[in-house]
């Protein structure tokens, strides 16, 4: 009986064991469970801290930015005007320079014409008008190449200034082009005169003067 009475104790304490065994594991598990759940929490929040402080900082940080992306965009707009401006001014002046030879050419045209005693006084009015019209046109483009020097690429030239000598500059180019029209205009209507003057001289000769020149 004594020993039944040891072997059942033994079996007790074998099973109190285990169980404390059990529960201590299991008590493990849940601490493990809990500490991984409570570092995703970490984590998440962290997560949300960083977006709030990025969200903050791209709120401080955004009138900034649109102003130096503006004066960025206004600099590169004086840099592309200064790029441009020398083909602007080319243009205007290879136009008046053609004006000028042609001026030039429809000049020794009349003196030639006069020379045979055709009348070309009307002619040579038209051409002193085309003169002073080229003039003009040469002005013009002084004004413009004085306001294409100026530079509009520093930071230093406010958003107004930049604006307003754009504008200028815009005004300025449509009156050099305008002025340089007229004047390819008046030297047309140079030419037109002497035709005009040259069919007036071969209608009013006389039918023997032409049939003598046929005969010839």
């Amino acid at each position: 009986m004594k020993k039944l009475y040891t072997l059942l104790s033994v079996f007790i304490l074998i099973f109190l064991l285990s169980g404390t065994a059990n529960a201590e594991a299991s008590q493990a598990r849940i601490d493990k469970i809990n500490e991984i759940k409570q570092k995703i929490v970490d984590v998440k929040q962290k997560a949300a801290e960083n977006r709030e402080r990025i969200k903050a900082a791209n709120a401080s940080s955004t009138p900034k930015l649109k102003q130096e992306l503006k004066n960025a965009a206004e600099i590169r707009i004086g840099k592309k005007l200064d790029e441009k401006k020398i083909k602007v001014a080319d243009v205007f002046e290879k136009s008046i320079q053609n004006l000028k030879d042609l001026i030039l050419r429809t000049e020794s045209r009349i003196s030639k014409i006069e020379a045979e005693n055709i009348n070309v006084s009307s002619s040579k009015k038209l051409l002193e008008t085309t003169k002073t019209k080229l003039a003009l046109a040469e002005t013009e483009l002084a004004s413009l190449e004085n306001l294409l020097v100026i530079d509009l690429s520093t930071t230093t030239v406010s958003s107004s200034d930049r604006k307003t000598a754009l504008n200028k500059i815009k005004l300025q180019s449509e009156k050099t082009k305008s002025a340089i029209k007229t004047t390819h205009k008046s030297i047309v209507d140079v030419i037109s005169s002497i035709k005009a003057g040259l069919l007036k001289k071969v209608s009013t000769s006389t039918p023997q003067e032409i049939s003598t020149t046929t005969n010839n």
